[in-house]
Formats: structure tokens, sequence, C-alpha cells
């Protein structure tokens, strides 16, 4: 049989033919505007169904959870016997399921039946166009499109449905890293939520992000107790989080040998903790507004500022230090100063000092100020004889190796050498210092993005899901297109060719954000900077191939669509907004929209984000 997914309107069908004629036809949809609601139509040869039960009815179960929440489903199904006007005798069915989850009560069967009732009353026509009309109002603000690539948009508008289909919009969202397709790390949530799936709801559908932030906010006491109970302050975000908050990464993993090898993540990849803090700028900066920063927010980036001022250690010569930690390369266990996990404290510590230093504060002035010195003095790995970054101390003393020694990205080295030999190595798992340039990358002093491209590029295995999509952003913004666009449909692929093998554990939803941030903020160009930034700033770098980039995005609480072409932007938009290709001059466009060219003498940049800086570091 045939089965197909219809992306726009969240639709699987799913047809057998024999002798040329369907002999099977069904579809089914889960009701994006009735969360909790599934309906299913199928139409069969009576004889195919014939060892069916086929007296319908309603099947109730329940699922309770040992921490004492739970699950309830209704299950109605309706089967009717028809003739065809072919003589044939079919069968059609027609089910509607309903399900209510409960956190901290039992589940009870009022609130599935009252669901299941109303969608029996409605009709599985009237469902049906509901679920229509539902999915084209979300892709009306997140659709994008390469003209000129019909099969890229399609494989792209692949992972943005799943984006959307994975996160809700209410209450809390516990965002796993398979999301709701299956059951790879047990539904635990790790830094891809908040780093790669939040920036793409923050964008498209700000509600959506608020609700994965309140799952960390809800969780604020069991990551205080977890700094406390390591002798720091503030608050320690798990490496794996599950329902209460508490780290639960397994402690022992059995590699390919079948040996019980330790796994130190939960123990030392910190740098979750300011990743957390950042999704929360992130949301503020997409909507323009600062009083999720505060307000909710402002616990969360105190506490988050109060465990990396806890965690540094100073030097006699005043220099500040991070010792024993991960980076998001996990080839290299328990090293010092990782550039990645030090800037992004550095970045935490100087966000919570400015928002607790905006005017209506009632918070300690003192605080803020010592986060801000902390922040200066804490080393951040610049080498300023080569002008790139060290991954962390000692890294330029180990074997130089190359990937392409080894073997063709994406390649897990640590298997093909051996941890031992893969630690010993300058070989990366995925972009480390890199991050920095695609998430802080103001921070970064100016003319090291590329430097850092060419240090690590040939050093990564993308031995991640997580990694193609971020140097695909980088390498576009630089750019260099092709080497971009190849790493972009690498990322497209994962799931689509099961490419890591693990496709059957569930998708990896942080590689489908990753495709969307490549091209909006590579490809296209979106520089989002601050909450206060009223001017978007927009710099396309696309391949020859390429006709156009469409992307449509929420900012500022403005809907504006993006039609991208290397030299201009069409921007359309239901508010006036500001714009600037570039560092070009800031134009006002105006409803319906217009036309925005790049200057001729404006010179295109390769890293227009990022603050220019002199020799010694300082801002210029």
């Amino acid at each position: 049989g045939t089965r197909i997914l219809d992306l726009k309107s969240g639709v699987v069908y799913r047809l057998s033919a024999r002798g040329g004629k369907n002999v099977f036809k069904s579809a089914h949809w889960s009701c994006l505007a009735r969360p909790g609601t599934n309906v299913m139509i199928a139409n069969a040869e009576a004889e195919l169904l014939g060892r069916v039960d086929r007296i319908g009815g309603r099947i109730a179960s329940e699922e309770r959870s040992s921490l004492g929440g739970g699950i309830c489903e209704l299950i109605d199904t309706r089967v009717e016997g028809k003739e065809s006007s072919d003589g044939e005798n079919r069968v059609q069915v027609t089910r509607f399921a309903a399900y209510v989850a409960r956190r901290h009560a039992r589940s009870t069967f009022s609130s599935a039946t009252s669901l299941l009732d109303k969608a029996e009353r409605s009709g599985p026509l009237v469902l049906w166009k509901e679920q229509v009309a539902a999915w084209e109002s979300r892709w009306e603000e997140s659709d994008v499109e390469v003209v000129g690539d019909e099969e890229l948009t399609r494989a792209v508008r692949f992972s943005l449905f799943h984006l959307m289909a994975n996160v809700p919009t209410k209450g809390e969202a516990a965002v796993g890293a398979r999301g709701l397709t299956g059951s790879a790390y047990d539904g635990h949530v790790f830094w891809d939520a908040d780093v790669f799936v939040l920036p793409f709801l923050a964008a498209t559908y700000p509600d959506a992000a608020r609700a994965m932030l309140e799952y960390r906010l809800r969780r604020l006491p069991a990551a205080r107790l977890a700094a406390a109970t390591a002798g720091m302050e503030g608050a320690r975000f798990p490496w794996e989080s599950a329902d209460d908050g508490r780290d639960v990464t397994p402690r022992i993993g059995v590699n390919e040998k079948g040996e019980d090898v330790p796994i130190l993540t939960g123990d030392l990849e910190e740098h979750i903790t300011a990743d957390v803090a950042w999704a929360a700028w992130q949301l503020a900066t997409w909507t323009g507004r600062w009083h999720f920063l505060d307000g909710p927010g402002r616990e969360l980036l105190g506490d988050t500022a109060r465990y990396w001022a806890s965690r540094i250690r100073l030097d006699p010569d005043g220099s500040g230090h991070i010792k024993g930690v991960i980076g998001p390369d996990e080839y290299h266990e328990q090293v010092d100063d990782n550039a990645f996990t030090n800037h992004m404290a550095a970045w935490n510590l100087r966000t919570a000092a400015e928002v607790f230093g905006r005017p209506g504060s009632h918070h300690d002035y003192d605080e803020a100020a010592q986060w801000s010195q902390l922040a200066d003095v804490l080393v951040d790995g610049f080498d300023q004889t080569t002008g790139t970054h060290v991954q962390f101390a000692g890294y330029q003393d180990l074997e130089p190796l190359t990937i392409m020694e080894v073997g063709r990205p994406p390649v897990a080295v640590d298997l093909l050498l051996g941890r031992d030999r893969t630690a010993g190595s300058q070989l990366i798992k995925q972009a480390d210092v890199l991050m920095l340039h695609h998430m802080i990358p103001r921070e970064m002093p100016y003319g090291t993005l590329e430097a850092d491209m060419d240090r690590y590029l040939p050093k990564t295995a993308h031995g991640s899901s997580l990694s193609p999509a971020v140097h695909a952003s980088l390498l576009a913004r630089l750019g260099r297109v092709d080497e971009a666009l190849e790493l972009l449909r690498l990322a497209c692929r994962i799931d689509l060719d099961d490419m890591t093998g693990t496709t059957a554990g569930g998708l990896h939803l942080a590689a489908m954000g990753g495709v969307w941030q490549a091209l909006v903020m590579g490809f296209a160009g979106v520089q989002v900077r601050r909450p206060d930034d009223d001017r978007l700033v927009i710099d396309p770098h696309l391949p020859g191939e390429w006709q156009e980039l469409s992307v449509r995005i929420r900012w500022h609480s403005r809907k504006l669509k993006l039609r991208c072409q290397n030299d201009r932007v069409h921007v359309s938009c239901d508010r006036t907004v500001t714009v600037s290709i570039g560092d070009g001059t800031s134009t006002i466009v105006r409803p319906p929209g217009a036309w925005v060219v790049r200057e001729i003498d404006t010179p295109r940049r390769s890293i227009p984000s990022e603050i220019p800086r002199d020799n010694e570091g300082d801002i210029r």
C-alpha cells in the first residue's frame, strides 16, 4: 500500500490497490484545532475486514504514572456496510478518539468523554474543515520556500511540519529530543529544545515558545536544589530533564564491545544552564517585549547568573576559570575553560546584569555589578597570534588529525578510533567554538568567524545530527554558499533517509529546528539582536541556483513575509516595519509591503552581526 502525509493539512492517507482498483483507503488526523481529538475514516472491500470485529462502540482505557499522573483514552468506532455503485459490498469505518492527560492527579474520563461527544456531534467533515483551516493558519505564519528547488522546499516543509506538530501552545511544553514521534531518550528534555526548537517557535508562534519556557520555570526549584547539592548558588538545570526537573542522565552506557562505560554528561555538560537563559532572551528578542524578562524570566536569568558566579574560580592574577566540563563536543570530557561554556556563562552574567539594572528593578545593583565584573575576567580562549579561539585549555597539544584522514563525514569517530584515541585527538563531534558564532555572534571578536571556521570545520565529524545545519548557517553567512548548501541538504535528509540509522526511535527535532535556523539566520541573514532594537536586519546570501528564498516570520508583533534575493528583499507586512539590507540605510516599509534594495556602495559583509573590536578585544 501507499501512505501519504499531506503537509498542508496534517492528514495521513493510506491507499491499497488490487487489479487497478482501490480496495482500501483511509484518512487519519490529529485535530490541530482540538488537541486530544483524533479522527479516522476508512473505506474498504468487506472481505478485507472479514476478520475484524465489526461491532462498534466505545472502548475506554487508562494508563497511570508512578508519579501520580496519567492518561485516559476513549475510542468510539462506527461500522457501516454499503453497496458501491458497481455492486461491490464495502464497509466504511469511522473512528473518533479522545485523549486527556493529567500530571498531578488521577485522570478522569469526564474530560475525555466531553471531547469525544463534541467531536461526534461535529462529525468528520466539520473536523476535517477545521483541520485544514488550522494548518493553513499555521503555514501562513511559518512557511519557507526555496524557489528554484522544489525537492529541498518539500524537505524543509517536512521539518517545519513536525516542529509545529510536536509542541503544544498552552500550559507547559516538555519537548523531548524526539518530540512525540518516538521513544528514544525516553522523552527526556535536552538543550535540543531550548537552542534548536524554541527559536523557530519564538519567530512563528510565540505562545508555543512561551509554553516551552514555562516547563523550565516550573522546575526552577529542582534546579536550585541541584546547584545547592553541588555546593553552588542559584540554579543549575539538568542535562537530561523529565517530569520533576531532576537530572535523569544515565550514569552507565554500553559501548560497541558490550563494555560498560561511564556517562559523564549529566555531571559535566553544564552549559545547559546558560542555554536555558539564552532561550528566554530569544523569546524576548523575537517578540520585542521585555515583559517576560522583567517578569517570570527575571528569576530564571538571576538564578542562572548566580550559578555561574559561584562556579567561576579566580586565579591570583584575577582571571576567571571554569574547570572540569564537557562542551557541545562530547568527544572531549572533563576539559578546562571550554570556550563555548565560558562564553555562554559570560553572556548569561552580562545579560542578567542588564535585566537587573533596568529602571524599576528592586534587586541588588551590587550583585549585578559583580556579575558584569566576573564576565569580564572569565577567560575566553581567544588566541591573538592565530586570531582564533582555542576550544579548551590544551586542545592545541592534541594529535592534529583532520576528519578526512578518518572518513567522510558524517562519521562516528569514537567508534572508528576508539574513545581514548578520539579524546586524544583534535577531532570534534560537532560545532563547539563555532556554536558561539551561531548563538551569540555579537559577543565574538569581529572577523573571527572565518578564522574559526577554517580551523575547526576540517576537524568536525558531524557525529551529531545537530551539527550540519549549524555549519550550513555559518557558511552561508560567510558567503560560502556552495559548502553551506551541501550541509543544508544533509541536515534535511537526516530522517527522510534515516542517515543515522536511528529514525525508528523518533525524528530528530533539533536537526529540524537547525534547518530552519540555517535558512532564516544563515541564507536569509535575518538578524534579531535585542528586544528594544526596532530595526530588522536582513543580509541574504543565496546560491546561484535559487531564484528566491521566501520565509514567513513574526517579529515585534508584525507578521512578515520576506522574499529574499541577493541584492534585494521584498518585505510584506501587516504593520509598519524598519528594515535594512546588511549595513545599508534603514528603510521604512508600510503595509502591504515593498522592495528594499541593497545599496550599491554597501559591501556585503560575511559576518554583519558581529561587533567590530580592536586587536585587544575592546569594542570600537
